[in-house]
């Protein structure tokens, strides 16, 4: 068996990394820079080296397919009139950071006072600003928020466009105020947003981390490679059973293993090697090593809906997408790296309160420039634009579970989206939000019917209905092994699960709670902290910059 670069395979190594996505790659790159030690990262999908994974413009596609997606499907949603809900993972070198729609958004700051409050220590948003500096490099240059040397690159949206104006002059009319920097001292308000593309290209983990650095001796990176099972001598792990382009093969863990293969595979990793509820487990036939009952549940995602209008004709990038658009973008990417085949088209945004009560924007704006649906492995374009809302911290939680013991079938799992009635009210007063900034001057130039939900959708429990035909997911699962000391948790404050001695999970399922945005800079965060953590390295200082509270 060889590497990504045909260096053959040890059977041994220090650590041993799975899944190469938002935090993976980072975890082995920083884990391998000093040179001390073997790493061994795995990734389940192909290489990344595709057109539509580096151009950002082709984003859609891979929701569409399942060659560089897992394309996993909820279980009925209860809430949801009992739809299933395609869920979209990367299953390529930089995981979901490769199929991902490229906003850079970290949250909150209050989302980490949060979680240290919690119980979690260390996880402080002054804790926690050294490393999202440490990860960037901000096109706007370093300051007391932001990084200026770091893998990943970072730029803010140019935001051109009759549509982005009457995006942000809208909002300013219905009373937002305009944020410089949505990544810095305040969040709420209206803003032009930033991505991680650089030069034309988009900026997953593993372009900042894994090939911008160039191959590293002590480094080991494999594709096709399923993690199967940890085998167990007590509460150690051993071995890894991993199948490698259908061949099994089993690796040594020397120090730790550490899984980074998310919120829906990780619980599916831990509960196939005997990691979990011990009941459920036996109903399955896995043999209990660890019971922990806490591994897979607390399942939260940003449910997520579309408001729609049409514009007048040729006002939306619709007429720049068609055929001969998009060959003639194609080219123009493929020799140049610019024009709309360099944009996510996600290039302004928002965070808003639906209440006076709430001390902390509780909803998110996304925008696109056109009528299209990104939502549900599909997309359809004409000329308009689409607000995409999602609550930013959902009371609903779901599950993730097996049900049998053969670790290649995909794991079960519901997210039980709108099934608290909190979540309802929310949702429905941001559908009547967008409505109120929607009917402000700035958009009657362009502005014609509304699509969805439609003039007829008037009253709350006709948005309801409404919602529960048309919400989804915005792609962000989280909190299915929580970091805390409770019976529930899976993780301690160092991302060690607990009751084992050298098994570490560093991926959204480790959030003791869902952060306010978009979660691939957060998971980024979080692997620069534990990789320092890992290597008995002092923690960075913490910052001293303030943040904006109510």
């Amino acid at each position: 068996m060889q590497d990504l670069h045909g260096r053959k395979l040890k059977s041994v190594y220090d650590y041993i990394v799975v899944g190469s996505g938002s935090a993976g790659s980072v975890l082995a790159a920083r884990l391998a820079e000093s040179g001390q030690y073997s790493v061994l990262l795995l990734e389940a999908g192909k290489s990344d080296n595709v057109i539509y994974i580096k151009m950002p413009a082709a984003l859609g596609i891979p929701l569409q397919d399942d060659k560089y997606n897992w394309f996993l499907h909820s279980e009925e949603e209860p809430g949801l009139n009992n739809r299933k809900v395609l869920e979209a993972r990367g299953k390529t070198l930089g995981g979901s950071s490769s199929i991902n729609g490229m906003n850079w958004v970290r949250g909150n700051p209050w989302d980490y006072d949060n979680w240290a409050a919690l119980g979690n220590s260390g996880w402080s948003y002054k804790e926690v600003l050294p490393y999202f500096k440490r990860s960037e490099t901000f096109d706007k240059g370093e300051n007391q928020y932001r990084g200026g040397a770091g893998p990943m690159k970072i730029e803010t949206c140019k935001a051109k466009g009759a549509l982005y104006d009457a995006f942000i002059k809208s909002a300013m009319e219905a009373g937002y105020q305009y944020i410089e920097d949505a990544n810095a001292y305040k969040q709420e308000g209206v803003h032009i947003t930033q991505r991680n593309v650089h030069k034309g290209l988009r900026w997953s983990t593993s372009r900042g981390y894994i090939h911008a650095a160039g191959p590293k001796e002590n480094l080991h990176v494999v594709t096709e490679a399923y993690a199967q099972k940890i085998k167990f001598v007590n509460k150690r792990a051993d071995k890894l059973v991993v199948s490698i382009a259908g061949v099994e093969q089993e690796f040594h863990i020397n120090k730790e293993i550490i899984s980074c293969a998310g919120a829906l595979h990780t619980p599916h990793l831990l509960l196939h090697s005997g990691i979990g509820d011990q009941a459920d487990l036996k109903k399955v036939g896995v043999n209990v090593v660890h019971h922990l009952p806490g591994v897979g549940r607390g399942l939260k995602d940003h449910v997520a809906a579309p408001v729609q209008y049409s514009s007048i004709p040729g006002s939306s990038s619709a007429g720049k997408l068609s055929a001969l658009g998009r060959l003639k973008i194609g080219i123009q990417w493929i020799f140049a790296k610019k024009g709309l085949g360099a944009t996510n088209f996600f290039e302004v945004g928002a965070f808003c309160r639906t209440s006076e009560e709430v001390k902390v924007p509780d909803v998110q704006f996304e925008f696109v420039p056109f009528l299209g649906d990104f939502q549900h492995g599909k997309l359809k374009l004409s000329d308009g634009f689409q607000y995409f809302f999602s609550l930013m911290r959902p009371k609903s939680e779901g599950r993730v579970w097996i049900e049998s013991n053969d670790p290649k079938v995909p794991p079960k799992f519901v997210f039980n989206y709108l099934t608290h009635e909190e979540d309802v009210k929310v949702a429905v007063a941001a559908v009547k939000e967008i409505r109120r900034v929607i009917a402000h001057d700035a958009w009657k130039p362009v502005r014609q019917n509304e699509v969805l939900p439609g003039a007829h959708i008037q009253t709350d429990e006709q948005i309801v209905a409404f919602l529960r035909d048309n919400a989804g997911t915005n792609y962000h699962p989280c909190c299915t092994c929580r970091m805390g000391s409770d019976e529930m948790a899976v993780t301690d404050h160092e991302a060690k699960v607990h009751g084992l001695d050298n098994v570490r999970i560093v991926d959204a399922s480790i959030m003791p709670e869902i952060v306010s945005g978009n979660l691939n800079a957060p998971i980024i965060m979080m692997a620069e902290k534990v990789s320092d953590l890992i290597l008995g390295k002092r923690p960075l200082a913490a910052a001293d910059a303030d943040y904006y509270k109510l």
